[in-house]
């Protein structure tokens, strides 16, 4: 069983240096062994520490990275420089222009300026 401390424990030993210190969020993995697991539930059932999930923390981490992703392609696509007139800008180029600012696909005049009036609203919100 894995568990996650909420909270600093100290498990005295016979002296100081023999002390057994669990930091808050630590994880500890007992093992599947029936003695180590009653210690592991004692821990929890004193308040001490959760049973780790470790599908639920698969699932947060890989959240927790599309995010990071979204976010990076976010910061990424703000640096990218949107001219003033569009109107001077080629089609073709207009239609990159819109497919660098936006996850849709962009194959139209259209869909490439309906990314980038999107782009700048989300870039200056009123």
């Amino acid at each position: 069983m894995k568990i996650q401390f909420v909270q600093q424990h100290i498990l005295r030993g016979e002296t100081r240096d023999k002390d057994v210190v669990f930091e808050k969020d630590q994880v500890v993995d007992f093992g599947k062994d029936r003695v180590e697991n009653s210690y592991a539930q004692a821990y929890i059932d004193r308040g001490y520490a959760v049973e780790l999930d470790e599908t639920a923390e698969r699932g947060r981490a890989k959240a927790n990275a599309e995010a990071a992703r979204a976010a990076a392609r976010l910061e990424t696509r703000g640096k990218i420089t949107i001219p003033d007139d569009l109107s001077k800008v080629a089609d073709g180029d207009l239609i990159k222009l819109g497919q660098s600012l936006s996850d849709d696909q962009v194959q139209s005049k259209d869909e490439a300026l309906k990314a980038i009036e999107t782009e700048k609203a989300r870039r200056n919100p009123t």
